[in-house]
């Protein structure tokens, strides 16, 4: 395919509309352009968009709650129908997504210098790679149609699913623009939440991408290199190669300090938002009630957090084995120059520098990002849907013994007042 933009050019044409979304969503103060027009730069008004962008969120679905909570018939059309327990998993889902979105800003805000830096870094690692392999062909195409297309399909479920269950536990016969502010900042609040994690996605995926291609020229250097002939050309590639790599586990070293605290809240909060999910969805299977459509779309909910759940985890494995491949493919290096002792020094050197430089893509400051993630999780949430559906189970058996002993009680009439006559 034939590389019709910039390497800057391209990362603006993969990256620049999912960032754009974070920035109207009120994620993030600044706007992404290419290294030309000064690169990723925040501005007065872009501050005062953002800051107003989450007081709306925020302000907006708590207050439109409390609003119907106060009213009497809106809070008997709104929570009347739900059971003692539901009603708590509600208001504890109010509480964990306003909280995690908080967190999320509060986060990123932190590290909005070290954002900008990776993604200079990230824009200048492609144009030194086109600049010292003029062979190289960016597919900008492939990677704009998985990353902005896929995050526009999955950010419409999320709205979708959203708003319709919103709708569905509001019950909207009543305050209709209650109803709408809160079904409008809920849905704000959950695809931001969903599209901080598809933007860590995607920064993984490049990272992943750029040590594959690193793989493939030192596989083709290797090739080429002719052991009776003149050698200074593949030394000098080679040791770009060993430079890049290094690159590359900087960016995820930095990668982890920007987007770090942030998928390790928003795994907090996915897991405890399926358990809560899971468990009134097994309430209302063992009750053999009427199936209401708010427990479909609840579903649907968890149903979307275990794919990103999944896709997150799964980035993360891939990386990982990218990383190792390329280092272990590093190592080889002196293999095929054995004569080279300068070629023994600089391997050597390069594993010493590995043994201190062991990045991983990781949640929270320590927890590696990777299969087990998903087993971690979902072993967990398991375990807690079980204990929780034992004790609906003993619940369910101390009313059936209470409806037995008062069948067993015949009163026949009033009892009159007992004297000495008697």
């Amino acid at each position: 395919m034939k590389n019709r933009k910039t390497s800057s050019d391209g990362f603006i044409y993969c990256y620049g509309n999912l960032y754009s979304l974070l920035f109207y969503w009120g994620l993030v103060t600044f706007r992404v352009h290419t290294q030309s027009d000064g690169g990723a730069a925040s501005s007065p008004m872009s501050v005062l968009y953002a800051v107003c962008v989450r007081l709306f969120a925020v302000c907006g679905y708590l207050g439109s709650v409390l609003f119907k909570l106060k009213d009497e018939r809106m809070a008997a059309a709104m929570m009347g129908h739900l059971t003692p327990v539901v009603k708590m998993i509600i208001m504890w889902e109010c509480l964990s997504c306003t909280i995690t979105y908080v967190e999320y800003c509060i986060s990123l805000d932190t590290k909005r210098r070290r954002h900008v830096k990776l993604l200079a870094n990230m824009q200048g690692f492609d144009l030194d790679i086109s600049m010292e392999f003029p062979s190289v062909r960016w597919h900008y195409q492939r990677q704009r149609f998985k990353y902005w297309y896929g995050t526009v399909i999955v950010s419409i479920c999320f709205f979708s699913f959203s708003l319709s269950l919103i709708f569905d536990i509001a019950r909207c016969t009543c305050g209709i623009p209650s109803t709408l502010l809160m079904a409008g900042s809920y849905t704000l609040l959950t695809s931001s939440l969903g599209l901080v994690g598809f933007v860590h996605i995607g920064i993984m995926d490049f990272v992943r991408l750029r040590l594959r291609l690193i793989q493939k020229l030192l596989q083709q250097e290797y090739a080429e290199s002719d052991p009776l002939g003149p050698q200074e050309t593949v030394h000098r590639k080679v040791a770009k190669l060993f430079e890049f790599s290094k690159r590359c586990s900087h960016l995820l070293s930095e990668l982890n300090g920007v987007f770090g605290f942030a998928a390790a809240a928003g795994f907090f909060y996915e897991s405890t938002l399926m358990t809560c999910f899971v468990y009134v969805v097994c309430q209302k299977v063992l009750a053999s009630e009427a199936w209401d459509m708010e427990y479909t779309f609840m579903l649907l909910h968890v149903t979307l957090h275990t794919y990103k759940l999944i896709i997150t985890s799964t980035y993360g494995y891939l990386l990982q084995r990218e990383k190792r491949n390329c280092l272990r493919l590093l190592g080889l290096y002196a293999q095929f120059f054995p004569q080279q002792l300068l070629v023994r020094r600089q391997v050597e050197d390069f594993q010493h520098w590995r043994m201190h430089n062991r990045q991983a893509a990781l949640i929270g400051r320590s927890t590696p990002l990777n299969v087990s993630t998903i087993f971690m999780v979902y072993n967990g949430m398991a375990n807690y849907v079980i204990i929780l559906v034992q004790l609906l189970f003993q619940q369910q058996q101390i009313k059936e013994r209470q409806r037995a002993m008062r069948s067993d009680v015949d009163i026949v009439g009033p009892m009159g007042p007992t004297t000495h006559m008697d």
